[in-house]
């Protein structure tokens, strides 16, 4: 998602005025548009496609960080928990989910 400064830097006013053509193009062009007030940057609008292809990076980067950190507990010989004793903390934490929403 590569920006083009001269492009996608706009101010509040002008996306208020004309949103149909910046929405449009936000589409086409799948970058962001960084909206200023007063010269300074106010807000950041994506297109929905855009702030997926964000979103789904973002949660794969924290799979892969948990995974690595994992990976590093096992090799330094953390073995985690027993399964018995894991579910019993699940079934623990179900049940008392369940009874808080009584």
């Amino acid at each position: 998602m590569d920006m083009v400064l001269k492009e996608d830097i706009i101010n509040l006013t002008d996306f208020a005025r004309n949103t149909k053509l910046h929405t449009v193009e936000l589409a086409a062009s799948g970058r962001p548009r960084i909206l200023t007030q007063n010269g300074k940057a106010a807000a950041v609008v994506l297109s929905p496609e855009a702030f997926e292809r964000l979103s789904q990076d973002a949660m794969e980067y924290r799979l892969n960080e948990r995974l690595r950190e994992a990976v590093e507990r096992h090799l330094a010989g953390e073995r985690g928990v027993p399964a018995k004793e894991a579910m019993a903390t699940l079934r623990e934490e179900i049940a008392a989910r369940r009874k808080s929403r009584k």
